[in-house]
């Protein structure tokens, strides 16, 4: 993975007006399989894969406290957009590289358990949503469908997971989604996610173990010797910093970087999480 999106909601849909973007020092273009196309795109979007290289953040440290302060104490939901890759990535680096479910039933079952069974597809569940052409567009038509405006570039984790957050915000508004039959059922494996809440609702005694986190494989690490790097604020419209950020106050709201401590502290009550990848 090469980043990670975090952008947070309460229960209520308000939000802080930032997105927390981290950027991972473990892919290296040169050695690691990849797309060229998808390289360049990155780059063209302002991903500076070699400065992640040289000062960005250990997935292995940066896993610790997702699982710690986000994961295994979280009782809110998360949401994506067409987020089988992005939910894949999240596990495989959860998991701390462990290879992921063999088959896609067994990697559905795996999520469900990670999240609670409180997942939802944004790009699922606009099919649902009069006037959104059945949920076929990309996220940035999506936006502009639903008016949702945002200061940033696409593709980037963290401005993207701000615009999934509005995106979906605006949608529970107009259209109450967020039920049991948009839990759990990611966009182009339906068939799959339907099928494994039918086997969950019925327990079927299981073949095999089930695919878990491997429990206690992680310690919170000591703090960082040196900040981790954050995009430079004029790429973004931001605020910039490596410093916590007040509460935006504008009425656009916008992406603002700095070092991911804000994971240090737990979330207390229920809140919407919404995550989005680069990899």
């Amino acid at each position: 993975m090469i980043q990670l999106g975090i952008a947070l909601f309460d229960d209520a849909g308000n939000h802080p007006g930032m997105a927390w973007q981290i950027n991972f020092s473990d892919f290296d273009p040169d050695v690691d399989p990849c797309s060229p196309a998808s390289i360049d795109l990155l780059k063209n979007s302002g991903i500076d894969v070699q400065r992640n290289r040289r000062e960005g953040i250990s997935s292995v440290r940066y896993a610790a406290l997702l699982r710690e302060k986000l994961f295994d104490h979280h009782g809110g939901a998360f949401v994506t957009f067409h987020g089988s890759y992005d939910v894949g990535y999240l596990m495989k680096l959860l998991a701390g590289g462990r290879p992921l479910p063999e088959t896609s039933g067994e990697f559905i079952m795996a999520a469900s358990g990670i999240f609670n069974g409180r997942l939802y597809d944004v790009k699922y569940m606009a099919r649902f949503c009069a006037g959104l052409r059945g949920g076929e567009v990309s996220l940035k038509k999506l936006a502009s469908m639903l008016n949702v405006k945002a200061d940033g570039v696409a593709h980037q984790a963290g401005f993207d997971s701000l615009i999934i957050g509005l995106s979906f915000r605006e949608m529970h508004k107009r259209w109450a989604v967020m039920g049991d039959r948009d839990s759990m059922i990611l966009y182009g494996l339906e068939s799959v996610c339907h099928e494994s809440k039918r086997a969950s609702s019925s327990g079927p005694p299981l073949r095999r173990r089930p695919w878990t986190l491997p429990p206690g494989m992680f310690m919170i690490p000591p703090p960082m010797t040196r900040l981790p790097w954050a995009f430079l604020s004029q790429c973004f419209g931001g605020g910039g910093g490596h410093g916590p950020v007040p509460l935006l106050q504008q009425a656009t709201p916008r992406v603002r970087w700095f070092q991911p401590v804000p994971l240090q502290c737990s979330f207390h009550g229920s809140c919407v999480v919404i995550l989005q990848s680069s990899f």
